[in-house]
């Protein structure tokens, strides 16, 4: 769509007018309240607006026929493009079955064309703010009978998933779901999270939040036990010296993070989340690194050994959350690198902090402190950022 410039209307007395002119009008103030509110935006803070109470903020249904007919159909969507253009699709807008007042959008295409291109698709919803279709139910009392209101047009389209980039997606367009086709079948992928204003605008980053806070007040904790025992126990072997190193650094991030997550709380951008925990990262491996050629190596063997990790593995998670590139496109792909390492760290940590003495290696026979961890029956959550 070419991004044109729409000025107001020069309005003098006794000029003849029609309704072209007030449409010329109404797409001036749409363009200047999209040039105002995208101001706020930028490439890590425009997509779904935060949730209503009680709702979902986005429904998609796909189907598929026995011609092997697809249909891609967005009943629900509360958005802003990176443009500054509001979307909004709800249950009164949506109604299925009538042509005239339904501004649902569809996508109507065989799985033979798609499958040409790809087998994953984005789900691209594309608004049109300034070409207008009727909306509404035909007031009877009028002569001659209209649709009373108009609404922006929209339209929905497939586009393969190594064709979108931060470029391709403009001023008009927003990716709100992501597809799969496999073995003539169709299926929208779950865990795709598209671009959001907040973390309140999508459940699973309302529960990635929480996740991320216990994540980090679980640290803070083990952390200063760890510190308590190496200096309680003057331990002063070389293992012992760089663990506590290690704690005394996520326990000063933690204190700051944690402080930080509790006074934004859900009104941040998703992204915020993501570098966090790719700063700890960072921090984690930088700390080790100071001890390259003089105990790093044998530091990393010492956890793996006692949390049963592999050292590749460890090592690994740490460097490819550090070195990862946050995509607003697709969040999850950032919030599964986070998981991965959350939840290697978390139980690392946890090994160590039941340990009685630092530094010892396994088969020497330490004591380790048992504890018994109490079951709570609370249903199983989708995604975990903490050892099982």
């Amino acid at each position: 769509m070419q991004d044109n410039h729409y000025l107001p209307v020069n309005w003098t007395d006794g000029m003849k007018i029609n309704k072209t002119h007030f449409i010329a009008q109404d797409n001036a103030h749409v363009f200047q309240l999209a040039q105002n509110t995208s101001c706020l935006l930028n490439e890590l803070n425009y997509g779904l607006l935060p949730l209503r109470e009680g709702g979902n903020g986005l429904k998609i249904v796909i189907s598929s026929d026995n011609q092997k007919k697809l249909q891609v159909r967005i009943q629900k969507c509360r958005a802003i493009t990176a443009g500054g253009y509001y979307i909004e699709i709800n249950d009164d807008t949506a109604l299925p079955g009538n042509n005239l007042t339904t501004p649902v959008v569809s996508l109507p295409m065989t799985l033979r064309e798609l499958k040409s291109k790809s087998n994953e698709f984005y789900i691209v919803l594309t608004i049109n703010p300034f070409e207008r279709v009727p909306f509404g139910t035909i007031q009877s009392p009028e002569t001659p009978p209209r649709i009373p209101f108009t609404v922006p047009l929209l339209s929905v389209d497939l586009v393969p998933v190594g064709e979108v980039t931060k470029n391709i997606i403009g001023r008009y367009q927003l990716p709100v779901g992501k597809m799969m086709i496999e073995d003539q079948r169709v299926m929208l992928e779950e865990d795709y999270i598209p671009p959001c204003t907040s973390l309140s605008s999508h459940s699973e980053l309302l529960d990635i939040h929480a996740g991320l806070e216990q994540f980090y007040s679980k640290m803070e904790v083990y952390a200063l036990q760890i510190i308590q025992k190496i200096v309680q126990k003057k331990q002063t072997n070389d293992l012992s010296v760089i663990v506590q190193k290690l704690c005394e650094n996520i326990s000063f991030f933690t204190s700051g993070q944690l402080t930080e997550m509790k006074s934004f709380g859900v009104i941040q951008p998703a992204v915020y989340s993501v570098t966090r925990i790719a700063s700890l990262a960072r921090m984690m491996k930088n700390t080790m690194d100071c001890f390259i050629g003089s105990g790093k190596e044998e530091l990393v063997n010492y956890l793996t050994e006692w949390s049963n990790i592999k050292q590749g593995e460890l090592e690994g998670a740490i460097t490819a959350l550090s070195n990862h590139q946050y995509d607003h496109i697709d969040i999850n792909d950032s919030i599964s690198k986070v998981s991965v390492f959350t939840k290697l760290i978390s139980k690392l940590f946890y090994q160590l902090s039941r340990l009685e003495y630092i530094g010892k290696r396994k088969e020497a026979g330490i004591f380790v402190k048992e504890e018994v961890l109490k079951q709570e029956s609370t249903p199983q959550k989708r995604r975990s950022f903490l050892a099982d």
